[in-house]
Protein backbone atom coordinates (compact mmCIF):
# COMPACT_ATOMS: atom_id res chain seq x y z
CA UNK A 1 0.00 0.00 0.00
CA UNK A 2 1.35 3.17 -0.99
CA UNK A 3 1.74 5.04 2.39
CA UNK A 4 0.59 9.03 0.86
CA UNK A 5 -2.82 7.49 0.58
CA UNK A 6 -2.99 8.60 4.35
CA UNK A 7 -1.57 12.22 3.52
CA UNK A 8 -4.91 12.69 1.62
CA UNK A 9 -7.31 10.44 4.27
CA UNK A 10 -8.11 6.86 4.57
CA UNK A 11 -6.24 4.16 2.76
CA UNK A 12 -8.39 3.17 -0.22
CA UNK A 13 -10.16 0.03 0.53
CA UNK A 14 -9.10 -1.52 -2.74
CA UNK A 15 -5.68 -1.54 -1.58
CA UNK A 16 -3.50 -4.40 -1.20
CA UNK A 17 -3.44 -6.24 2.55
CA UNK A 18 -1.08 -8.95 4.07
CA UNK A 19 -2.14 -12.41 4.45
CA UNK A 20 -2.96 -13.55 7.49
CA UNK A 21 -4.17 -16.48 9.18
CA UNK A 22 -3.43 -18.54 6.07
CA UNK A 23 -5.85 -16.88 4.23
CA UNK A 24 -4.75 -14.05 1.30
CA UNK A 25 -6.43 -10.68 0.23
CA UNK A 26 -6.94 -9.32 -2.42
CA UNK A 27 -7.44 -6.25 -1.22
CA UNK A 28 -7.50 -4.60 2.42
CA UNK A 29 -11.60 -4.26 2.88
CA UNK A 30 -11.81 -7.86 2.92
CA UNK A 31 -9.23 -7.61 5.53
CA UNK A 32 -11.13 -5.37 7.65
CA UNK A 33 -14.18 -7.15 6.85
CA UNK A 34 -12.69 -10.58 8.55
CA UNK A 35 -11.24 -8.56 11.44
CA UNK A 36 -15.32 -7.29 12.29
CA UNK A 37 -14.53 -3.43 10.96
CA UNK A 38 -17.69 -1.93 11.38
CA UNK A 39 -16.50 1.91 11.62
CA UNK A 40 -13.68 2.37 9.06
CA UNK A 41 -13.18 6.04 9.53
CA UNK A 42 -12.75 5.40 13.09
CA UNK A 43 -10.92 2.40 12.93
CA UNK A 44 -7.88 4.41 10.72
CA UNK A 45 -8.23 7.63 12.60
CA UNK A 46 -6.53 5.56 15.59
CA UNK A 47 -3.60 5.60 13.94
CA UNK A 48 -3.38 9.08 11.85
CA UNK A 49 -0.82 10.46 14.82
CA UNK A 50 1.73 7.56 14.33
CA UNK A 51 4.94 8.79 11.67
CA UNK A 52 3.72 8.32 8.14
CA UNK A 53 6.39 5.15 7.87
CA UNK A 54 4.65 3.06 10.21
CA UNK A 55 0.79 3.96 10.07
CA UNK A 56 -0.17 1.01 7.71
CA UNK A 57 2.40 -1.38 9.42
CA UNK A 58 0.38 -0.89 12.47
CA UNK A 59 -2.85 -0.68 11.44
CA UNK A 60 -2.54 -4.04 9.82
CA UNK A 61 -0.85 -5.78 13.15
CA UNK A 62 -4.40 -3.75 14.53
CA UNK A 63 -6.54 -5.98 12.05
CA UNK A 64 -4.33 -9.12 12.11
CA UNK A 65 -5.01 -9.14 15.98
CA UNK A 66 -8.73 -8.76 15.55
CA UNK A 67 -8.92 -11.39 13.18
CA UNK A 68 -6.90 -13.87 15.83
CA UNK A 69 -9.17 -12.73 18.81
CA UNK A 70 -12.41 -14.06 16.25
CA UNK A 71 -10.72 -17.44 15.26
CA UNK A 72 -10.10 -17.60 18.84
CA UNK A 73 -13.80 -16.95 19.93
CA UNK A 74 -14.55 -19.53 17.20
CA UNK A 75 -15.93 -16.89 15.26
CA UNK A 76 -14.08 -17.62 12.50
CA UNK A 77 -12.45 -20.90 11.12
CA UNK A 78 -9.02 -20.89 11.18
CA UNK A 79 -8.15 -21.35 7.94
CA UNK A 80 -9.65 -20.42 4.49
CA UNK A 81 -11.34 -23.08 3.05
CA UNK A 82 -11.20 -24.19 -0.69
CA UNK A 83 -14.40 -23.20 -1.10
CA UNK A 84 -13.28 -19.60 0.31
CA UNK A 85 -10.02 -20.01 -1.86
CA UNK A 86 -11.79 -20.47 -5.48
CA UNK A 87 -14.19 -17.89 -4.61
CA UNK A 88 -11.64 -15.45 -4.12
CA UNK A 89 -9.89 -16.84 -7.40
CA UNK A 90 -12.91 -16.46 -9.40
CA UNK A 91 -13.64 -12.71 -7.76
CA UNK A 92 -9.48 -11.59 -8.76
CA UNK A 93 -10.52 -13.31 -12.63
CA UNK A 94 -13.63 -11.41 -12.79
CA UNK A 95 -12.32 -8.09 -12.22
CA UNK A 96 -9.16 -8.51 -14.67
CA UNK A 97 -11.78 -9.44 -17.35
CA UNK A 98 -14.26 -6.59 -15.72
CA UNK A 99 -11.54 -4.01 -15.45
CA UNK A 100 -8.92 -4.34 -18.06
CA UNK A 101 -5.75 -2.53 -17.96
CA UNK A 102 -6.37 -1.78 -21.51
CA UNK A 103 -10.13 -0.86 -21.82
CA UNK A 104 -10.13 -0.75 -25.38
CA UNK A 105 -8.73 -4.12 -25.68
CA UNK A 106 -10.61 -7.10 -26.28
CA UNK A 107 -10.51 -10.06 -23.90
CA UNK A 108 -7.53 -11.92 -24.03
CA UNK A 109 -8.13 -15.97 -23.96
CA UNK A 110 -6.39 -16.27 -21.65
CA UNK A 111 -8.49 -14.00 -19.05
CA UNK A 112 -11.59 -15.75 -20.19
CA UNK A 113 -9.97 -19.32 -19.70
CA UNK A 114 -9.00 -18.12 -15.94
CA UNK A 115 -12.62 -16.84 -15.46
CA UNK A 116 -14.07 -20.45 -16.28
CA UNK A 117 -11.40 -22.04 -14.87
CA UNK A 118 -12.21 -20.23 -11.44
CA UNK A 119 -15.74 -20.75 -12.00
CA UNK A 120 -15.36 -24.58 -12.63
CA UNK A 121 -12.60 -24.92 -9.74
CA UNK A 122 -15.52 -22.85 -7.32
CA UNK A 123 -18.26 -25.32 -8.81
CA UNK A 124 -16.43 -28.14 -7.92
CA UNK A 125 -15.06 -27.10 -4.03
CA UNK A 126 -18.95 -26.83 -3.57
CA UNK A 127 -19.92 -23.30 -3.91
CA UNK A 128 -23.28 -22.71 -4.99
CA UNK A 129 -24.63 -21.16 -7.63
CA UNK A 130 -25.65 -17.83 -6.29
CA UNK A 131 -22.42 -17.62 -4.25
CA UNK A 132 -20.33 -18.11 -7.81
CA UNK A 133 -23.00 -15.58 -9.42
CA UNK A 134 -21.84 -12.65 -6.36
CA UNK A 135 -18.23 -13.26 -7.20
CA UNK A 136 -18.37 -13.02 -10.49
CA UNK A 137 -20.63 -9.98 -10.32
CA UNK A 138 -23.37 -11.50 -12.21
CA UNK A 139 -21.25 -12.71 -15.32
CA UNK A 140 -22.62 -16.11 -17.34
CA UNK A 141 -20.37 -18.76 -17.08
Amino acid sequence: MNLHTFARGLPGPDGPARPVAGRQFNALCELETLAGVTDRVAFWRRFHHLPPDCRVRRSQEALHRHVHERIAKGELAPDETPKERALRALKRATTAFIEPNDPTAQPLPDVLDALARSADAARDAGATALEIIDASEGLEH
